[in-house]
C-alpha cells in the first residue's frame, strides 16, 4: 500500500473526480497505474477514438517519469536520459503517430561524451556515440586495451542487428527452422556481461569505463544479462537524448493529450484493491474508496507479481505462475540537491552524466554495497537543469545536481521497520558519503551552496512508485529473465492485459515499445517495427549533427 504519496488532491480535484464517476461513463480501455507504458498505450488508443480510464494510486502520473516539487525545485524522480528518440527510431515514431513530434521535442547530450566516467586513478573517459572512437578513447587513457574493446564491441553491433531482424512473435520451433538467421544470439543469450568481457579479453580498466554505468541495469557485471546490456548500451550508442522541456513537460503533455479526447479520463488516489473475475474474464476492479470501474479491455500497468496478490495466486493456472515468480531488479538511494552561487559547468559539468568508480572491480562494488559498505562506492551525477536551455526545474541563477548509489532495500527496509531515527539517519550517512566524494574530486566546498536537499532510498520507490523491495527495472536484468519465458502480455483472461517493465522491457524507451506492442496487438494497426529503424550509422549522424546544431 502506498503510504505517503496519497492525500494531495485538494477537496475541489477530488469532488471533480466523483462527479465524474458519478455520471457513470462508460470506457472502451481501463488502465491501471499511469507509468509511461500505459500513458503511451493510452495516448495511442484515445487518438484511435477508444475511450479510455487510467487509475492511478499517486496523486500524479507517470510512475518513474513524474517529477516531484520541492520548495522551488522541480525533480524527476528516477529518469536521467533516454534513448530511441532519432527519427525513425521508437521514441520519435510513436510521437509522430499521436502527432506530437513536433511538440515534445529531445536534445542529445554531448556528442564526444554523452557519459563521462571518472575512474579509481582519476582519468576521465569519455562514451561518445560510434564504438571505433569509444574504442580509440579507451586506447589513449589506456594503451593495448582497444583491441579487447573493439572485440566486444563487435559483438554487441551483431547482437543490434540480430535483434532488430526478430519476428514480432516467436514460437519455439522457429529455434530449429531461422536459428542459422540468429547465430550470436543463441551463442550468448544465457551470458553475462562479466563472461563476455572474459571471453573478449577485455581489461580491468576497459571493463570498468565499460559498465562504470552499472547503475542504469542496477545489477553487477557478473549478473547482468548481455542482450541487457547490449539493449540499452547500444540504445545510447546511437543517442542519448533529454526532452527540451524537461522530463515533466513530457509527461504532462502526453496527459493533456490521453484527456483532450472526449470520454477520455484519469483517476487519481485510486488505488485498486480487488479484482473482479468470472471464468475467462475481468469483470470490473475496485479501488480502495469501493468505486467499481469496467471497460471491455483492461490494462494493468501495475507490478504483475502485486496484482497478482490482489487478482489472487489461486486463480491462475500453475503453467502461468512460473514467469510471474521472477526476482525483482536491485535499486538506489537517490540524493537531489538544489544548488545555487556556483556554476557546475566551471567544474567539468554540462549536457552529458558523469559516473564516478572508486575501484576498478565494480562486482566488488556492488557486493559491498549490498551489505551496507559505501566506503568504495560508484556514483551517478546528472546535471538535469544543464541538459536544456529551457527553464522549467529550478529558479534563476540555481541548478540541479542529482547523485545516486546502490543500495539494498532489506538493509532500508529493516531500518525502517525497527527505528525510523536509524533509517533517517543512514539515509544522511550515504548522502554525506556521496557529497564529500563530489567535494574532494569534483566540486570544492560544494556543501556551502546546497540550498535544499532530498534523499530518497529503496523505501521511497515503494511509497511512492508502488514498486515492490523499491525495483528499477521491474525484473532483474540478469539471462534467467531475459528469454523467451519472459512476462508477456497476456493473461489468463481473455480481456487483462499486462503493459508493464516486468512484461516488457525497462526503461523509456522499453515502456514506450511495451505500450505501443500492445495497442498493435489489441487494434491490428501496426505502424512500427524495429525494422523499420534506420541503422546504427544513420542514427549516429544524425545525433552528431543535432549535438553540433543549437536547439
Amino acid at each position: 500500500m502506498i503510504t505517503h504519496s496519497t492525500g494531495k488532491l485538494s477537496k475541489e480535484r477530488l469532488q471533480a473526480q466523483q462527479d465524474r464517476y458519478d455520471s457513470q461513463p462508460r470506457y472502451d480501455v481501463l488502465l491501471i497505474g499511469s507509468g509511461m507504458a500505459s500513458l503511451t498505450a493510452a495516448a495511442l488508443l484515445a487518438q484511435s477514438g477508444r475511450k479510455v480510464c487510467i487509475l492511478e494510486a499517486h496523486d500524479i502520473p507517470g510512475g518513474y517519469v513524474h517529477s516531484f516539487k520541492m520548495g522551488p525545485y522541480h525533480f524527476c524522480a528516477q529518469i536521467h536520459y533516454i534513448w530511441g528518440c532519432g527519427q525513425g527510431d521508437k521514441v520519435h515514431s510513436f510521437l509522430k503517430k499521436i502527432g506530437l513530434d513536433n511538440d515534445i521535442l529531445f536534445d542529445p547530450l554531448d556528442s564526444d561524451g554523452y557519459d563521462h566516467i571518472m575512474l579509481p586513478d582519476r582519468q576521465r573517459v569519455k562514451i561518445p556515440y560510434g564504438y571505433d572512437r569509444l574504442a580509440d578513447n579507451i586506447e589513449r587513457a589506456y594503451p593495448g586495451q582497444g583491441e579487447g574493446v573493439r572485440r566486444f564491441t563487435a559483438i554487441l553491433e551483431r547482437l543490434t542487428r540480430e535483434v532488430a531482424r526478430l519476428p514480432e512473435k516467436i514460437q519455439w520451433w522457429q529455434v530449429f527452422t531461422q536459428g542459422w538467421k540468429f547465430t550470436t544470439l543463441l551463442r550468448y543469450h544465457r551470458a553475462t556481461l562479466q563472461q563476455v568481457f572474459d571471453e573478449c579479453g577485455v581489461g580491468a580498466e576497459a571493463q570498468a569505463v565499460l559498465i562504470a554505468n552499472s547503475g542504469n541495469f542496477m545489477c553487477p557485471p557478473d549478473e547482468l544479462s548481455i542482450l541487457a546490456y547490449n539493449g540499452l548500451f547500444s540504445g545510447y550508442n546511437r543517442g542519448a537524448y533529454y526532452p527540451r522541456k524537461h522530463f515533466r513537460y513530457m509527461i504532462d503533455r502526453l496527459v493533456e493529450f490521453i484527456t483532450s479526447h472526449a470520454g477520455c479520463h484519469i483517476y487519481y488516489e485510486s488505488e485498486v484493491t480487488r479484482v473482479l473475475t468470472s471464468g475467462d474474464y475481468v469483470d470490473a476492479v475496485v479501488t480502495r474508496d469501493g468505486r467499481r470501474f469496467t471497460a471491455p479491455t483492461i490494462v494493468c500497468n501495475a507490478d504483475p507479481q502485486k496484482m497478482a496478490e490482489v487478482i489472487g495466486r489461486e486463480k491462475f493456472p500453475s503453467s502461468y505462475l512460473k514467469p510471474l515468480n521472477y526476482d525483482y531488479s536491485l535499486t538506489a538511494v537517490t540524493c537531489y540537491l538544489g544548488i545555487q552561487g556556483l556554476d557546475l559547468r566551471d567544474y567539468g559539468f554540462g549536457r552529458h552524466n558523469t559516473w564516478h568508480l572508486e575501484q576498478w572491480d565494480l562486482n566488488r562494488t556492488w557486493d559491498e554495497a549490498m551489505g551496507g559498505d559505501w566506503s568504495r562506492p560508484w556514483m551517478f551525477m546528472a546535471t538535469p537543469s544543464l541538459h536544456t536551455d529551457e527553464p522549467g526545474t529550478c529558479p534563476p541563477g540555481t541548478q540541479i545536481l542529482e547523485l545516486a548509489t546502490a543500495a539494498n532495500y532489506d538493509f532500508f527496509q529493516g531500518l525502517k521497520q525497527l527505528n525510523r531515527r536509524d533509517y533517517n539517519r543512514q539515509k544522511k550517512e550515504v548522502e554525506n558519503r556521496l557529497i564529500d566524494l563530489v567535494e574532494a574530486h569534483h566540486v570544492p566546498n560544494l556543501r556551502k551552496h546546497i540550498k535544499l536537499h532530498v534523499v530518497g532510498s529503496p523505501t521511497t520507490n515503494e511509497d511512492f512508485c508502488w514498486a515492490p523491495r523499491g525495483h528499477a527495472y521491474g525484473q532483474h536484468l540478469t539471462p534467467k529473465n531475459m528469454g523467451l519465458g519472459r512476462l508477456k502480455s497476456r493473461t489468463p483472461w481473455n480481456n487483462f492485459f499486462w503493459c508493464n517493465a516486468a512484461s516488457g522491457y525497462p526503461g523509456v524507451n522499453g515502456t514506450v515499445g511495451t505500450g505501443m506492442g500492445l495497442y498493435m496487438e489489441l487494434t491490428g494497426d501496426r505502424f512500427w517495427s524495429a525494422s523499420q529503424v534506420p541503422d546504427t550509422g544513420t542514427l549516429i549522424q544524425q545525433v552528431r549533427k543535432m549535438s553540433l546544431s543549437p536547439a
